[in-house]
């Protein structure tokens, strides 16, 4: 996400332009030991005046830096993707398209959604398919209410899509949501019925975002209806990655999920070695009020002794939450070593 004072930050009056790359540029070296990296994209690109919460819309210099740092898919379908209309949706679209992004969940149109949904990744001989839902749009700020190409959480549509998933033969199936309830920690049980639907009808992964905090992971054989079992995982709510949230408890920073996927010597998918990073934005002043926004990979910034006072209460604070939330609410899901 990018506020208005994350905007502000990044602007360069001696160039004139925006430079975002300070705020990826410590997670580039962990983007770069993965062979894959999906991020979830909750702004528009739909041009000036360049504005944060509520409508959120930032300079295409975002887009560079996030391309930049090694990050060449996204999800898009979530409460912001429409926050300027259908034009700022197809203006979004046309930035991303531009930089060789392969974004998934919102579509120009209709043969742009049937030749590109679900998003199908190939990797090491592996295909990887990824359907992107959200729950809604903000359409109380007066937003188009019908919004055809925007996939939504609706079992029929997702029962439809994981049907008809056999045809683009995939070796497994993640599914994106943007869903729960905002800043609640904890699963809801809506949560948790679409997640078991997903798998009954072929997911093998389910990761959600929107309520800003960070919610539990599980790893685990999953027992289907049919009476057969499969590994499953399930990433409730990654959290904040990079945002202004700043000193609200649990909001200022957010997990990464990293896991590997294998059908070597089987056709049984197996998932290896799931496991969650933290990263939290340190976000000092710089001048005038403006601050310098890092995402940092908590593992190696935890004992920089850099980071002091205030920061250093704040990233102490997040890292304690965090762990005791996870060490106690996880299955099977733990704590990336360095």
């Amino acid at each position: 996400m990018k506020h208005e004072l994350q905007i502000k930050s990044t602007f360069c009056k001696e160039k004139l332009v925006y430079d975002f790359s300070s705020q990826f540029e410590k997670m580039k070296p962990v983007f770069d030991t993965f062979d894959i990296v999906i991020g979830n994209l909750e702004v528009t690109f739909s041009g000036e005046p360049y504005s944060g919460y509520p409508d959120f819309s930032s300079p295409v210099e975002l887009a560079v830096a996030i391309k930049e740092s090694g990050n060449d898919y996204l999800c898009f379908a979530n409460n912001h993707s429409f926050d300027f209309g259908y034009y700022g949706m197809y203006r979004t679209l046309r930035v991303l398209d531009s930089l060789n992004f392969v974004p998934t969940g919102v579509y120009f149109d209709a043969e742009d959604k049937a030749k590109n949904h679900p998003m199908v990744i190939n990797k090491n001989e592996l295909r990887v398919a990824v359907f992107n839902y959200t729950y809604g749009i903000n359409e109380e700020h007066g937003r188009i209410e019908n919004v055809e190409f925007s996939n939504r959480i609706d079992k029929g549509l997702i029962l439809n899509d994981l049907i008809n998933s056999k045809s683009v033969s995939c070796d497994a199936i993640i599914v994106y949501m943007h869903w729960g309830e905002e800043y609640e920690r904890y699963q809801s049980e809506e949560q948790t019925d679409i997640a078991n639907f997903c798998i009954e009808k072929r997911a093998d992964i389910v990761i959600g975002s929107h309520p800003h905090v960070i919610q539990p992971m599980f790893f685990y054989n999953y027992k289907m209806k049919s009476g057969d079992s499969k590994e499953v995982l399930v990433a409730y709510l990654l959290g904040n990655f990079v945002s202004n949230y700043g000193n609200w408890q649990y909001f200022d920073g957010g997990a990464m999920l990293s896991f590997k996927l294998s059908k070597k010597d089987s056709e049984t998918l197996k998932i290896i070695a799931p496991e969650y990073h933290l990263v939290w934005v340190y976000r000092p002043v710089v001048v005038d009020g403006l601050r310098r926004y890092s995402v940092l990979p908590v593992k190696d910034f935890e004992d920089d002794n850099t980071i002091a006072g205030e920061h250093r209460w704040l990233l102490n604070c997040f890292i304690n939450d965090s762990r005791e939330h996870l060490k106690s609410n996880n299955v099977n899901v733990f704590e990336a070593k360095k």
